[in-house]
């Protein structure tokens, strides 16, 4: 199991602080933590360092955080001062970190019914349906026959909800990885196909809005230039679409323009704002404020999808609660009915 990266920062920062060295602070969190898998990355970290490899690419490899993270602190590594910067990627995780817990109190219900409705699913179809159709063949051919169909009716709507299971768990699961995954790949794949989803490219477009503007505003008012800020953003954002337009940012201001914050990406207000931004301070509180409105937005966004997410499940496992009733319930009445009309044609 590899260490969060946010407490992993935090006593790096505090150490750092207080005069220890990156390496001495290392063996530090080697000492106090009781996982042996965590004690020997930080030993192999250690080793890497002393041997001439920087913190960022050390912790790139062997914490794997999102790449946002592993580009802020390498502008840390070549900024002034290394545990300030390092004070603001803190702050910067601190607030990613706040965002995930207001958006997780939402995910459980979901999750739950998502659950129930796929045992559901599966004792109907793997075991409801085999136990009776093994049962039927001991009956009367005819008996057997209406049995059959019946059950073969009771399968299709199995196969369906599983059908609409699929469909609306991995819509579910898609945003959730998109939103909640720290591992850059995974969430990078997520983040494209969430971006083409109904409501969910809402909640991406503000999300990934939130996140690259705090990063910016942090390394902003921390001192790191604006050509410098503008790279890291377009090189952390795992959204193509979102990447491009900060590539053109970047273009521009080598090309001289003055107008290079013209792009969808900020809104026609915002881009109002930060050509009258009088210095680089006031450019990253600014954008620090912007940054919180787009995480009100994507709380806003994401309380909707799961709102509607939630109606869904709720739906699914009702219908799948019908399933359970058709297969179970209603095989055994047209069984005992079979029964009773052939004893009458007795």
């Amino acid at each position: 199991m590899k260490p969060d990266i946010l407490p992993l920062l935090k006593t790096l920062h505090l150490s750092l602080e207080n005069g220890k060295s990156l390496t001495n602070a290392l063996g530090l969190l080697q000492n106090i933590t009781k996982s042996k898998s965590e004690q020997r990355i930080y030993a192999q970290m250690t080793k890497a360092i002393q041997e001439g490899s920087s913190f960022s690419k050390s912790v790139e490899k062997f914490v794997s955080p999102a790449p946002d993270v592993v580009q802020f602190i390498s502008m840390a590594e070549k900024g002034g001062s290394f545990v300030r910067t390092l004070k603001s990627v803190v702050t910067y995780l601190e607030i990613k970190d706040r965002f995930y817990q207001e958006s997780n109190d939402k995910i459980a219900l979901p999750l739950i019914y998502f659950t129930l409705t796929t045992i559901v699913v599966i004792g109907v179809r793997f075991l409801i349906i085999p136990f009776h159709l093994k049962e039927a063949s001991t009956y009367d051919p005819r008996i057997q026959e209406v049995i059959a169909e019946h059950l073969l009716r009771a399968q299709y709507l199995s196969d369906a909800l599983f059908g609409l299971l699929v469909l609306f768990s991995a819509y579910f699961f898609i945003v959730m990885i998109a939103v909640f995954n720290y591992t850059g790949a995974t969430q990078g794949v997520a983040k494209r196909y969430a971006s083409f989803l109904p409501i969910a490219s809402r909640i991406i477009e503000y999300f990934e809005k939130f996140m690259l503007l705090s990063l910016l505003s942090e390394m902003l008012k921390n001192g790191v230039s604006l050509k410098t800020s503008f790279k890291t953003a377009a090189t952390s954002s795992l959204v193509p679409s979102v990447s491009k337009q900060f590539h053109l940012i970047l273009e521009r201001m080598s090309r001289g323009e003055k107008n290079f914050w013209e792009i969808p990406f900020f809104e026609e207000i915002e881009q109002r704002l930060l050509s009258g931004a009088g210095n680089i301070t006031q450019l990253g509180d600014m954008i620090g404020k912007f940054a919180d409105r787009s995480r009100l937005n994507a709380l806003t966004a994401a309380t909707k999808f799961f709102r509607i997410i939630t109606v869904v499940s709720i739906l699914l496992l009702a219908f799948a609660v019908f399933v359970e009733f058709f297969t179970v319930v209603l095989t055994q009445v047209i069984i005992q009915k079979e029964f009773l009309d052939a004893a009458e044609r007795m």
